[in-house]
């Protein structure tokens, strides 16, 4: 299939929708992505949110899903470089988590914020569940406990970036234990 200018464009766009709503919901919150301010963040027309996302709700699926897949690929990277023996699971970690507590990467953040959204709407509660069986996915090959492994690092990931921009003094032991508890190989 032959991709036209209008299509390009209309991916673009989207794309710098998602990224605005990402922006702006790590920053300020749920809340702050409506469709008006998610467009205005893009430099984008708010007809351009409607045509793509059609309601908040379709919107804020999307941005979950879209946060989920760069949350996975990051991880997945680190993984990779675990399993080759180029990183210690410890301290593959411990970067992934200074990453996201520094807001270098923000993914973190706006899947917990959108994850608790799914609380209360059923429409992103598929989103999240897709994020944490594939962020157990990842941790199979090095564990046979790796659902639980997963939702034990997604706890231990929202406690340190609600403990502020200081690491709490036991994170590395933390990891350490939750790693010897599963029965973590490298």
């Amino acid at each position: 299939m032959a991709i036209d200018g209008r299509t390009t464009r209309g991916d673009r766009t989207r794309s710098a929708l998602l990224d605005a709503s990402m922006e702006l919901i790590a920053r300020d919150g749920v809340a702050s992505a409506t469709q008006r301010s998610v467009a205005a963040a893009a430099g984008a027309s708010l007809a351009s949110t409607t045509y793509h996302f059609g309601t908040r709700a379709e919107l804020l699926v999307a941005t979950l899903e879209h946060a989920a897949s760069l949350a996975v690929a990051e991880i997945d990277g680190l993984a990779i470089d675990v399993r080759d023996g180029r990183l210690d699971p410890v301290d593959a970690c411990l970067g992934y988590i200074a990453r996201q507590r520094s807001g270098e990467s923000a993914t973190a953040i706006v899947v917990f914020e959108l994850a608790l959204v799914a609380a209360r709407e059923p429409r992103l509660r598929a989103a999240n569940s897709v994020f944490l069986s594939s962020l157990g996915e990842l941790f199979t090959p090095f564990t046979p406990h790796a659902a639980a492994l997963a939702q034990s690092f997604y706890g231990l990931l929202l406690l340190e970036l609600a403990h502020g921009a200081v690491p709490s003094p036991d994170l590395e032991s933390n990891i350490r234990q939750i790693f010897h508890a599963f029965e973590v190989t490298s």
